[in-house]
């Protein structure tokens, strides 16, 4: 019997110890100066069905956007950083070239001039600090900067891009969301901005230039 009770007495201050043990481990702590593997690579999960839901509205009958092949884009962006709630990166392929069309989707206004504005003070591959509505050169292809009340669209590619066109397809796919402002880029010229006014874009004139 009393063996029985020795041994209860033991195991019982075995599983204190083992407790006692585990509760001195300490979290981990996360380092921010450390990179994670997300700051590397970002995962998208692009399906057959999803680049067909894209596709489709691409070549809807009010947009008619031309390319041959779809594909997802891995390429790391700036504006990756600032948790839009949704987004597209979607890689459009036609006559030996391609065009890049990514768009992010913020939970509203705030958020998403908070991306754009952190974008314009570290803007391109040389990091230039641009002021709203200010003439700059930056790309060396042509792009399509598309800002709406929550969100950023950026389009660029080798070939001529019509802003005509990609705005019809922000008012088709994404009609909810507002249109604001337009930049348009083409290399070794000066960036031109416009303002989404009665239905189209104006171009916007000496205003802090």
């Amino acid at each position: 019997m009393k063996q029985v009770c020795y041994f209860s007495i033991a195991l019982s201050i075995l599983f204190l110890m083992a407790c006692s043990s585990k509760g001195d481990e300490k979290p981990k702590k996360f380092d921010p100066s450390k990179k994670t593997n997300s700051e590397y690579k970002v995962e998208i999960v692009a399906g057959p069905d999803s680049l067909l839901f894209w596709k489709e509205r691409y070549q809807s009958d009010s947009v008619k956007i031309k390319f041959d092949s779809i594909s997802p884009s891995f390429t790391r962006h700036f504006i990756d950083r600032f948790n839009a709630k949704t987004f597209i990166k979607n890689k459009l392929y036609y006559e030996n070239d391609s065009i890049n069309h990514f768009r992010w989707g913020f939970k509203d206004s705030t958020d998403k001039k908070n991306a754009f504005y952190n974008w314009l003070d570290c803007f391109g591959k040389e990091c230039k600090q641009v002021k709203l509505y200010e003439t700059f050169k930056s790309e060396r292809q042509n792009a399509l900067i598309f800002i709406s009340q929550k969100s950023i669209s950026y389009i660029a590619g080798r070939q001529i891009l019509s802003k005509d066109l990609w705005m019809n397809f922000e008012k088709t796919a994404f009609a909810k969301d507002s249109l604001h402002l337009l930049i348009v880029q083409q290399p070794g010229k000066n960036a031109v901005w416009y303002r989404y006014q009665k239905n189209k874009f104006n171009l916007i004139k000496n205003e802090n230039r």
